[in-house]
Order: structure tokens, then sequence, then C-alpha cells
């Protein structure tokens, strides 16, 4: 991994190669469309949204602008990425329903029953608690209330491939990924009930050919001179390796969806 990609997981480099991948103000994998996909059948209107790892903020002015959400709280561990969660908010005119907290990694800085639906894209796989995890966004979440997220998962000992123990060795991230089982029984310890968890493995075979081809030619070359060519090459190398782990089905982003009791 280049530098300019260990200073700080989501330094400013790092961020334009994954938004030249998936889109303005987003930092994983299906951009708009995935988030779409998660908060399918959810009723977001006149609800409170935390969304832990918010990221550049994209999805939670999604979250007010397309789904109606009342109010959205932002945490990230990230200085630069809360400032730049503030600077779209005010861009698109939602600075009144919004707040981006700055939190060090650990329990959520909110009181019990704050909220009607804890969001998470793809940002729980940087948690290594998991257990405590989850006890705590049920805790935060009111009687009734809902937690939506994206988590990356893996597949059984039998996907862990060479190839795909070579991908998390070159990308040097903190991943701390389950299998589904055990994650959903990790959920459900914690008291929610109504756990539904979709498998994205097969949706991701076919979007990393996309994440490749945003990588080849003269988009390549526009990003090397934006970034720098080694960060670019960085990024050509991780996503070729990538499509390895999730054809060997190691690699399985998964959407979840539970349930607090009422």
């Amino acid at each position: 991994m280049p530098e300019s990609a260990r200073a700080g997981q989501y330094n400013e480099n790092f961020n334009v190669a994954l938004q030249w991948m998936w889109g303005d103000g987003f930092l994983s994998p299906g951009g708009k469309e995935e988030v779409y996909e998660m908060l399918k059948g959810i009723d977001v209107e006149g609800k409170h949204v935390l969304d832990v790892g918010c990221g550049l903020g994209a999805a939670d002015v999604l979250l007010i602008q397309s789904f109606g959400a009342a109010r959205v709280t932002g945490i990230d561990v990230e200085p630069h990425l809360i400032e730049a969660c503030r600077a779209r908010a005010r861009d698109n005119g939602v600075s009144s329903q919004t707040d981006f907290v700055l939190v060090e990694p650990g329990p959520l800085p909110f009181e019990a029953s704050s909220f009607d639906i804890v969001f998470s894209k793809d940002a729980i796989v940087h948690i290594p608690d998991k257990p405590t995890f989850y006890a705590d966004v049920f805790e935060k979440l009111r009687p009734g209330g809902l937690f939506v997220g994206s988590d990356w998962l893996r597949g059984g000992e039998d996907t862990a491939t060479e190839a795909a123990l070579a991908w998390l060795s070159y990308v040097h991230l903190n991943f701390q990924m389950s299998e589904a089982p055990a994650v959903e029984a990790t959920i459900r310890a914690a008291g929610f009930d109504s756990v539904r968890l979709n498998d994205r493995n097969a949706w991701y075979q076919e979007e990393i050919k996309r994440e490749l081809e945003s990588l080849e030619g003269e988009s390549f070359e526009k990003l090397a001179s934006m970034i720098g060519a080694e960060a670019a090459n960085y990024r050509l190398e991780n996503s070729t390796m990538k499509r390895h782990a999730i054809d060997d089905g190691f690699l399985r982003p998964t959407h979840i969806v539970a349930s607090k009791p009422a």
C-alpha cells in the first residue's frame, strides 16, 4: 500500500479514488444505487436516523431528500470527513436537519432510545467488537426501531483461498470479517428480532467488473493525473485482487435489517 493510503484510512487521495469508482460522496461499493437497495421497503419518512460511519455525507443527504428523514445525525472518527459532511449538507440545503459528530471508537455517545433508525453502510467491518456494537445500537434505538446496515462478511474456510488472503494482506485495512451465521447470532443476542440478511456477493461479482472498467485506459490515466501514479496503481491492483476474493466467495457484502421489539 502506498504511503498516501496509510496515513489515515480515508485521506484525500483515497477518497478521490473511491468516489471515482462509486460516485460523488460515496466511499463504498454501489454508491447511491446500493443505498436505495438497502432501504427498499424501509419507512424512513419523518424518522430520526443515526448514520454510523457517515463518510462524506452523501447517504445522509439522500436519507433526507429522497427518503424523507426528519433528521440525520452522522458520526465518524476522522475530522476531515465530518467537515466534508457539513459542507455537503450546506451545499444541499439540509444543514438544519443534520448533525455531524466527531467520535472516538467505542460506545455511541448518545442517550438510550434516541433514534428511530440506525443506519450504517460498510463501516461495521472496521469495528472489532461486534457484540458490544450491536448491543449499543439496540440501546440507542427507540422501541420498535430498526437497524439497517451493510457489512462486509466472509465465506467459510473453503473460500479463504490463496488469492482471497493475498487481497486481505495487500489492502492492510483493519477488516473484521465474520461469517453470516455468527453475525445473525450476534445481532439476535443483542435483543433484536426479525433479523434479515441479504447476501450481495452475486451482485458484487457483476459490480466489480464496472469498478475495474473505471480503472482502465483513459479513465485510469485521468485518475493518475489527479492522485498520482502510485495511488492509482494501488487502487487498480486492489480491485483486481479483490475480484478474486469476490469470485472465490470469500468477500460477501451483506445487507442487514433488524428490529428492536416495540
